[in-house]
């Protein structure tokens, strides 16, 4: 199999980490939606015990991916990702071994915190060594592993349930994260970087620290994907009680399908426009499709509207990521971007938790069409954190690098 960085997104080891990545969604996915139901009908536990079983992996995963981040940059992708995955692995047999309420807590811990390193030393891979000018195209391929793992694991947990218990469901799981483990094996290169002994401390892009470097992009993923934590937790109830109808192929529930699928298809379409317009005005106009977007939803009252603000949340979200992923890394020396890629994931995930925490207190307070105005306010107002000088000055990568050895 030829180096990633001599294939780019057409070789077969860009693939190879693509499914890698997948299959650890795809375990999330699997085993996640089960656990409040184990903690009830197994554990006797109620259903707010069920849902912080659930957040512990959200929790975890906000401190592992700094830490995996850094590591990389230190051992490399290929030495963070076997040792993640088998801690993760660890995790999900811990819940085999023995099933209670604190062996349960603590599998989440350790899966959560593994699967969210081995995501992060995924991603600093395909950011090492994908050539420069196909960065943007290779960040917004690989995060269909989000989307692919989401829509099947939830199906294949939940079969596994319902035909042999949930034993299967998490045996299941261990097997999906071994050979995550080895697919990301198969792919060459991903060794540790040259001056693996380098200062953590030593400051970098100009003389400015990496969470100085990170601010802007870090600050502005944390807005974006609050709004998107706020959806996952309240838009089914948002669109219900404005009309829209519970069940059915126009349910609330089908509005996440077409935001899906419109995701898939503008990564599909617009995976490469980062790297031919510039990250930073991509993301500008991503996070002014995104408001529009949760203004229609604001406003939706039947399939149709929420339909259309579905499809514009999805063309907004889809090439923000690997913009924002790039406006992360771009200024920094090469033994610094996986630590910068684990911080903005960090960013991210924070932004998430906080928005279903703090959305909550919106929708009871004011009511949820004035809590999705507001997120689209804040998204118009996050465009000017943004400056073309994060793609530019010191620090930058030259247009063609070396790959890692």
């Amino acid at each position: 199999m030829r180096p990633l960085a001599a294939t780019g997104t057409k070789g077969v080891a860009f693939w190879t980490l693509v499914l890698a990545s997948t299959a650890g969604h795809i375990v999330n996915g699997a085993t996640t939606p089960v656990i409040p139901r184990l903690a009830e009908d197994q554990l006797g536990a109620g259903a707010a015990v069920g849902g912080l079983l659930v957040s512990l992996a959200a929790f975890a995963s906000i401190i592992a991916m700094p830490i995996a981040g850094a590591l990389t940059d230190r051992w490399g992708p290929r030495r963070v990702i076997a040792g993640s995955a088998v801690l993760s692995a660890a995790g999900l047999v811990l819940v085999l071994v023995m099933l209670t309420v604190p062996s349960l807590a603590t599998s989440r811990i350790v899966f959560g915190a593994g699967n969210a390193a081995v995501a992060t030393a995924l991603t600093a891979w395909v950011v090492a060594e994908t050539p420069a000018g196909q960065r943007g195209r290779a960040l917004g391929f690989f995060g269909l592993s989000v989307w692919v793992g989401l829509a099947l694991g939830p199906v294949l947990g939940e079969n596994l349930l319902q035909l042999f218990g949930y034993r299967a469901v998490w045996a299941t799981a261990v097997a999906v994260q071994l050979a995550g483990l080895f697919l990301a094996m198969l792919a060459r290169d991903g060794s540790a970087p040259p001056r693996a002994a380098i200062d953590r401390a030593a400051p970098v892009s100009g003389g400015r620290p990496i969470v100085v470097t990170l601010l802007r992009p870090g600050s502005v993923g944390f807005i974006a994907w609050a709004a998107e934590g706020f959806l996952i937790a309240f838009l089914i109830a948002h669109l219900v009680g404005h009309g829209v109808q519970t069940q059915g192929l126009f349910g609330a529930a089908n509005v996440f399908t077409v935001f899906a699928l419109s995701v898939v298809a503008s990564r599909l379409l617009l995976g490469g426009l980062p790297d031919h317009i510039g990250a930073t005005i991509t993301a500008r106009i991503s996070l002014a499709v995104l408001a529009a977007g949760l203004s229609v939803l604001a406003f939706a009252s039947d399939f149709p509207s929420a339909a259309v603000g579905a499809v514009l949340i999805g063309v907004g979200y889809s090439p923000l990521f690997p913009a924002l992923t790039l406006l992360s890394t771009q200024q920094l020396p090469r033994d610094r971007r996986a630590t910068s890629v684990g911080v903005f994931s960090a960013f991210t995930s924070a932004g998430y938790a906080t928005g279903s925490l703090v959305g909550g207190l919106l929708v009871s307070t004011l009511g949820s069409r004035e809590a999705l105005v507001i997120l689209a306010v804040l998204q118009l107002a996050a465009i000017p954190i943004l400056s073309r000088r994060l793609e530019g000055g010191r620090g930058v990568a030259p247009a063609v690098e070396p790959p890692l050895v």
